[in-house]
Formats: structure tokens, sequence, C-alpha cells
């Protein structure tokens, strides 16, 4: 009785405030939401390939991308998509399907700041100056190693190769596993979902803490990842069926939970902080706050 107590105590109920209907169930992996309530998606799955599948663009739905890419929206309102060992900007879904041309080639690793050929691209965000890239070694185990690289723009938008931040390690010891998705909180934190938690800096790169889960038997495994008006950190932990609320020093705060919940894999918060949660194999994305 105790535990059932403890257990509701540390999970808020959010309301359902509106959804965005897919047409057909979508394995959600990324996405953005912007000003205008409308979203952008990444999703994992080959039938969007057709165009004439998008049944839903009309609506609330800008970009779906069908290959399971991060994305990530410039400040300028710019989407780009990472893939492979780049980052490159989307102009428009026939624009997609051709491929990567040198024309919309944003960000590849073959240039100064990468020191090496083997990073991959995950996660990505813009700060108003920065583009923030979680890089992966592409190795496995005890060999798996993950950095951050903080890039500043030009006001234009392009990368200042000669001005940046590599995030990597903290007295030596590696900072990153996996690092997937990331955002940079209100107070200039860069914020990572990493293997087992969520890795926070300050924005020159120091630790200031993990969060490995309000519990040792948590089993805590994050994705999709945004923050409040108030520099909370708000995390998806697909797995578990849960999202977890923690303050901006990295004390757990709640669960937050919502009729229905299942499997919330990509997150994404407007200027109202209502969190926009897209499901992995769900047919909306659910629109959800206090």
């Amino acid at each position: 009785m105790a535990l059932t107590q403890a257990q509701s105590i540390s999970s808020e109920v959010y309301r359902i405030v509106d959804t965005i209907s897919l047409g057909q169930r979508y394995y959600i992996f990324d996405m953005i939401t912007h000003a205008s309530g409308h979203v952008s998606l990444s999703m994992i799955n080959p039938d969007l390939y057709d165009d004439s599948n998008l049944s839903y663009k009309q609506k609330k739905v800008y970009v779906a991308l069908p290959t399971g890419c991060y994305i990530a929206n410039a400040p300028y309102g710019v989407l780009f998509y990472g893939i492979e060992n780049m980052i490159a900007t989307y102009g428009s879904y026939d624009e997609f399907k051709r491929g990567i041309t040198v024309n919309n080639i944003f960000w590849t690793q073959n240039t100064p700041e990468s020191n090496t050929y083997s990073w991959k691209p995950h996660g990505i965000a813009f700060s108003k100056y920065h583009l923030l890239v979680c890089l992966w070694n592409q190795k496995f185990r005890q060999q798996s190693i993950g950095k951050v690289m903080k890039i500043r723009t030009e006001k234009n938008g392009v990368p200042n190769n000669r001005t940046c931040i590599e995030i990597q390690s903290d007295k030596n010891i590696p900072l990153y596993v996996c690092p997937t998705y990331i955002v940079e909180n209100g107070n200039g934190d860069i914020c990572v979902s990493d293997v087992r938690a969520v890795v926070v800096t300050d924005a020159g790169g120091m630790l200031r803490f993990r969060y490995e889960g309000n519990s040792c038997k948590s089993n805590f495994d994050p994705y999709g990842i945004c923050c409040d008006s108030s520099c909370n950190i708000i995390v998806a932990d697909m797995k578990n069926d849960k999202i977890h609320m923690v303050d901006k020093d990295g004390e757990f705060l709640h669960h937050v939970t919502y009729e229905g919940i299942r499997m919330p894999r990509a997150l994404s918060i407007d200027s109202n902080d209502h969190v926009y949660v897209g499901e992995w194999d769900s047919d909306s994305i659910k629109i959800i706050s206090r």
C-alpha cells in the first residue's frame, strides 16, 4: 500500500488538450513544434516514400521524413536533418527523395572540427547562435563513446567551423556512451539523452549532473527531451511508458502521465509549455498540459 501511494504521489496526470491525427499508425522518431502549432516529424515507415500516403499533410504536419533521422529547426525557419555522416537542409519532399547534393549539405564531418571520419550525427538542435550536434563513434559495448559539438553559426546560418566547442569528457572520463537527443535549456545548459542517463553540462561543457532515473531499479532509458519555461527538463522514458520531469539542478520532480500513455518517444514543447508527445507506433500526436 505504501509503495502504491508513493508511486501515485510521484506522478502527475496531465490533460490531453488536443491531438494531431496522422491517419494511420507510425513509429514517431523525432519531432519539432512550430510557433503556428504545426509539427514536423521524422518517422520510421517505408510507406512514406510514396507521397500519396501523406493523407494528413494538409492538416497540422508541415514535413514528415520517413527515414528515422534526427531533425531540428533553425532560428531562421529552415528544417535540418542528420543522415549518414552529415547534416543537411530540407528544401522539399521531392528534393529529399532525390538525395543529398552539395547544395544542401550544411555540415559534414569532413571539416576541421571533426578530427576523424568515424563519427555519426545523432540528435541536433539549434540555439540562437549555435548548432548542437550529438556524435557517436559507431562502435559498441565498451568501445562506444560519443561527444557533442557546439558550433558557432553566422547570422545567415552558415556554420563557422573555426569557432566551436567539443564536449566529450570530464576529468578525462568520457561523458557519453551513445548520445541521442539533445536540447539547450533556458539557462544555457546542454541536456543530452544518453544510455541510461540524461547528461547535463553547462554552456562551456563542464559537467553539472547526470540524472539516472528516480530509482536504482527504474531501468531508466531516456529518449526525446525538451525543457519548459521554468528550465525543468522533460524526458521520455519510452520503454517504461513514462515521462520524467527533473528540475534544472537534476532533482526528480514527478512522472508525467496521461490517459493511454504508451511508449512516448519524441517530445517537443511550445511557448505555452504544452508538451507534444510522439509515441512509438501511434496514429496521433498528443498535446498535453497540466
